[in-house]
């Protein structure tokens, strides 16, 4: 099992090789929001789905690498649950939007709806990382991997 610092250092090997795609991905998401919104607002599941997917394939590889951390089944359960709730919001997300374009829905239920998700989509992750660091005391949690981001940053700046 490793250690916590090697865990972060593998955390952040990873999103060193995934910054470049990240930047390419949100100028393209911000391009192709601008065109599709232009065309028509029955677009905007659509535009979810561009927005979304990437971010969701990002995450499935720190699962990915999460899952190499610790070969314990409720561990990787949890972890998997994690990326499952984070899928699920994405296609409640995109379900709710193309049921209010077609009006399926009322604008009230429809923002209730996507309240709850966004919600959901930030309290289940803050409960399910607390339960890995219970079975796990290794684990690195989403502000400890932010600080070390944030570290790594100010320090690049004294550098140059």
């Amino acid at each position: 099992m490793l250690t916590k610092e090697k865990r972060l250092e593998q955390l952040l090997k990873q999103d060193d090789s995934h910054w470049r795609w990240g930047w390419g991905i949100a100028i393209a998401t911000i391009v192709m929001t601008l065109v599709i919104a232009a065309q028509s607002k029955l677009y905007a599941p659509l535009l979810v789905f561009i927005s979304f997917f990437p971010y969701l394939c990002f995450e499935w590889r720190k699962t990915k690498l999460l899952l190499t951390f610790n070969e314990d089944a409720r561990y990787q359960r949890l972890v998997y649950t994690d990326f499952g709730i984070q899928w699920l919001c994405f296609v409640l997300t995109i379900c709710l939007l193309a049921a209010y374009y077609a009006d399926s829905l009322s604008p009230i239920i429809a923002i209730a709806g996507l309240f709850g998700i966004g919600v959901m989509s930030i309290l289940a992750p803050y409960v399910i990382n607390r339960h890995l660091h219970s079975l796990d005391a290794h684990h690195v949690r989403g502000k400890e991997l932010r600080e070390a981001r944030d570290q790594r940053f100010r320090e690049s700046e004294t550098n140059t």
